[in-house]
């Protein structure tokens, strides 16, 4: 015999009560089982949303956390693009309807304006702005018209400020507002960098890549086997590394002085990023904000 057979010796009244005793005593625990169990979902879902981007936000970057928490208080609403001066000790980032700039250091400045295109530094760190059909530079506390010129595209050199606008007329201008070159770039939408050092820029449009003297705008003939899909300028002032279309990805570097070239490793995956013309960092936007990208 078992203690089970004696236990139902007892009466059927007796075995329906110690049942239910018993289904209570089992079910008592399910609530805070369930409870506890929501409770560790919740906490789980909270530690792999948010942890991973309080790790990559642009306020922790390395390089640019300190400005980027400056531009996110200067500049609380949507941001449509951004500039970094060449050794990184100033930013800015604009939106419909203001321009705010910080650095170096704990400096804050924001500019209600209207209808702005792109912004750039030159590489005295004057940021320098496409505006309401104008080409504006910093002097001081103002904003100083440079001429009636409204450029889709801007990047600082060595010698001033390079700018493109939407019809593909390029134009290098010194730090005065002197015109030193201009030419027409075939093509729409070009996309414009410069390189180490500010003496060459690139512009990419539709798939064609142009290199030029960032002074003069003296071309610099290329000969490459496939057409563009991204550019990455390497710290040699003369190097460039190019991905190819259709997918981007980096296939080989060129010395764009002599024309020689070199395959890149295979599977490579890299976002497009700009270096920055005085400091070997690479710059990617994350947010609307400029942060530290992996150099290719």
């Amino acid at each position: 015999m078992s203690g089970r057979e004696s236990a139902v010796t007892t009466g059927r009244k007796g075995a329906r009560a110690s049942a239910r005793n018993t289904r209570a005593r089992s079910l008592r625990p399910w609530p805070l089982t369930l409870a506890t169990a929501v409770s560790l979902g919740l906490l789980l879902y909270v530690a792999t949303t948010s942890l991973p981007y309080l790790v990559s936000s642009p306020t922790t970057d390395p390089n640019f956390g300190a400005l980027n928490h400056c531009l996110s208080k200067a500049h609380p609403e949507a941001r449509l693009g951004w500039a970094v001066s060449p050794d990184a000790t100033r930013a800015a980032v604009y939106g419909p309807h203001a321009v705010a700039v910080c650095g170096p250091g704990d400096a804050a400045t924001r500019r209600e304006l209207t209808g702005t295109l792109a912004l750039a530094f030159d590489g005295d760190n004057r940021l320098w702005l496409s505006a309401a059909g104008r080409l504006l530079r910093e002097d001081g506390a103002t904003l100083r018209p440079m001429g009636d010129f409204e450029p889709m595209a801007l990047a600082g050199h060595s010698h001033g400020m390079l700018a493109l606008d939407a019809s593909g007329q390029l134009v290098s201008v010194a730090p005065g507002g002197t015109v030193l070159a201009q030419m027409l770039v075939p093509g729409t939408t070009g996309r414009l960098s410069v390189g180490s050092g500010g003496v060459l820029a690139a512009v990419l449009s539709e798939g064609l890549l142009r290199v030029f003297d960032t002074r003069t705008l003296t071309p610099v003939e290329l000969d490459l086997p496939c057409a563009v899909e991204t550019v990455w300028w390497l710290d040699e002032p003369d190097r460039l590394l190019i991905g190819c279309t259709p997918s981007g990805a980096p296939s080989f570097s060129v010395d764009v002085r002599t024309g020689m070239r070199e395959k890149a490793p295979e599977y490579r995956s890299l976002a497009p990023a700009r270096r920055l013309s005085g400091r070997p960092l690479y710059v990617q936007g994350c947010d609307g904000f400029p942060c530290t990208a992996p150099p290719p």
